[in-house]
């Protein structure tokens, strides 16, 4: 999910490392990250009603575009945390290693406490991709409406990931295919996002019930584990009719 940005909504301001760490009073591990895994961070694109002619909202104003060249290939999620946390509005990072960008984000809500106050989740990532394949914007409403659409986008390629990386797990036929069509029919971000939760925990149970039935030597106990797996399969087969 690598997007053209309008070139009305480009910053493209490097951002010193130091800034962020000495702005939130880091501790020396968070430092220690900042130094030792980013090269650079770029604050490449800027995203609002103003820049690229879309709805204002109530709850998102803007939405920005970081661009951190990584000096590893899996850079620390407390270092996107950190500075998540210094910026009010919604953040979607492009993390370059060598040749190849990925895509992270969490969804980043207001307080329902404290409106002044916002409330981070989990991130979701893409797979590692080619920096020349990116595609337009969608059409969409409001800024809101994009910044959903760039979530819901994530939550359909982490789900793709978590199957890749469980290689060994049986999955009902289409289940990654069906979860955008089934995303389709929940109506809220939030439903959506405990809903590829649930995919991703069962898929994880799957597996993991799946090993140790490779190494399980009592017949007994395998048609015991056999039924349980039978049964998690069908809960995630349900989850994306």
């Amino acid at each position: 999910m690598l997007y053209h940005y309008p070139s009305t909504a480009k910053v493209d301001k490097i951002i010193p490392k130091n800034k962020f760490y000495q702005r939130g009073s880091a501790n020396h591990r968070i430092e220690r990250l900042f130094v030792e895994q980013v090269e650079s961070i770029r604050w490449a694109y800027k995203l609002s009603p103003h820049t690229i002619n879309l709805n204002d909202s109530e709850t998102i104003k803007e939405i920005q575009i970081f661009s951190i060249v990584s000096r590893v290939e899996r850079l620390d999620t407390e270092v996107l945390q950190f500075i998540d946390k210094l910026i009010p509005s919604p953040i979607i990072f492009e993390i370059v290693f060598e040749d190849k960008i990925k895509v992270i984000a969490n969804y980043k809500r207001q307080s329902q406490a404290d409106s002044q106050k916002f409330v981070l989740g989990k991130y979701y990532a893409t797979d590692w991709q080619d920096p020349a394949q990116r595609e337009d914007l969608p059409i969409v409403f409001g800024i809101a409406d994009l910044y959903e659409y760039f979530i819901e986008q994530l939550l359909i390629h982490t789900n793709k990931t978590t199957n890749k990386t469980s290689s060994n797990v049986f999955l009902s036929p289409n289940v990654g295919a069906n979860l955008s069509t089934t995303h389709q029919k929940i109506a809220s971000i939030e439903e959506k996002i405990a809903h590829t939760e649930k995919m991703a925990l069962l898929t994880k149970q799957i597996y993991e019930l799946q090993k140790r039935m490779y190494k399980e030597k009592q017949f007994n106990r395998q048609v015991e584990m056999n039924l349980q797996l039978q049964t998690l399969q069908k809960q995630l087969k349900d989850l994306t009719r």
